[in-house]
Parts: C-alpha cells; sequence; structure tokens
C-alpha cells in the first residue's frame, strides 16, 4: 500500500514537472523575435516598342507561400500567423536588354504596385523624376506604410511609366518585389 502511494506521488511530481517544462517552451517561443528580408516570386515582363506617352504593363499574377518562407527561416518554430509588421524595403526593376538608347532614361517616372488575394486595394510606390541616365537598374525605394494585410498567397503587380523618349525596341524587364517581415512568437 505504501509502494502504491510513493508511486502515485511519484506520478504526480513527474506529472507536475512535464507541465511546467511545456509552459517554459511555450514561454521560450513567445520571446522569439526575427527580422526577414523576403522577395516575393521574381517576374520578367516586357517593355513593348512605345513612341511616346505612357507604358503599362500587367496585371501579372504569381503564387508565393509566405507561410513556407516563414517556417523555413525560422528553424519551423513561426509561420504566417506570427507576423508582427510588414514593409515594403524597394522595388527593382532591370532591362536585361537595354541599349544606349533604350534604357530606364527614357522614362520621366516609373510606378509599380501590388495587390493580393488578401487585400485588392492596389498599393503603389513610385519614382517621380526620373533621372535622363543611361541606366539598366531602376530601384524604386520602399517606405515605412504597414502593409501586414496584403500577406497571402497570390500576388498580382503593375507596372507603368511616363516616357520622356520613345522606346524603340522591345525590352525584357525582370521585377523584384522586397519585403522586410517581422515574426515574433
Amino acid at each position: 500500500m505504501k509502494k502504491n502511494k510513493i508511486f502515485k506521488f511519484g506520478m504526480m511530481v513527474a506529472a507536475f514537472g512535464f507541465m511546467c517544462s511545456l509552459q517554459s517552451c511555450t514561454k521560450a517561443l513567445q520571446g522569439l523575435h526575427f527580422d526577414l528580408g523576403m522577395q516575393t516570386q521574381t517576374v520578367t515582363v516586357t517593355v513593348p516598342v512605345t513612341p511616346a506617352g505612357t507604358v503599362s504593363i500587367g496585371p501579372v499574377t504569381t503564387s508565393y507561400n509566405v507561410d513556407s518562407f516563414i517556417h523555413a527561416s525560422t528553424g519551423n518554430q513561426l509561420g504566417i500567423n506570427n507576423i508582427y509588421s510588414v514593409k515594403l524595403t524597394s522595388v527593382v526593376l532591370t532591362l536585361n536588354n537595354a541599349t544606349a538608347t533604350n534604357n530606364f532614361g527614357n522614362f520621366q517616372s516609373v510606378n509599380a504596385s501590388f495587390f493580393s488575394n488578401s487585400n485588392s486595394t492596389p498599393y503603389t510606390i513610385n519614382v517621380t523624376d526620373n533621372p535622363s541616365t543611361d541606366v539598366n537598374t531602376l530601384t524604386l525605394p520602399g517606405n515605412s506604410d504597414e502593409l501586414k494585410s496584403y500577406i497571402g498567397t497570390q500576388f498580382t503587380y503593375n507596372l507603368s511609366g511616363a516616357l520622356r523618349a520613345p522606346i524603340t525596341t522591345t525590352l525584357t524587364c525582370t521585377v523584384q518585389f522586397n519585403y522586410d517581415l517581422i515574426v515574433q512568437g
């Protein structure tokens, strides 16, 4: 009988210890904080020959599994439900076949926008006074706007630009949207 009481007491102590260890794991997850640089799927678009005016490209829709990205970046400890903040850091446009007379210097201004399956309101960033220099890469700077509501699985992109000089040959442009995600447990 005494052995039975000792056994029960031992089991209660073990169960209590196990419960305490689970509690400390939960507390440890609460302290996790990751600042992740994320790039959604890079897309390639065609800039058509355009003699004057405005060039509009899109919409182009892609899929990107943000939850899988977060899991991979945090050792499977956090996921999409742990997102605290999302900021767009930049949009990088690269003309893959630019020439001396067909490049970003042809553009007076450039706009890039996106929306997702979780927020259908287009979010736009732009360069309003683009210099007339012969360059094949143009970076549109991000800002501090909170974009957490845009995180989904489908992203749709649009580009446009006002020309200062004609585009006389078809150009291929790679578009890369870069984000800063803060996730925490």
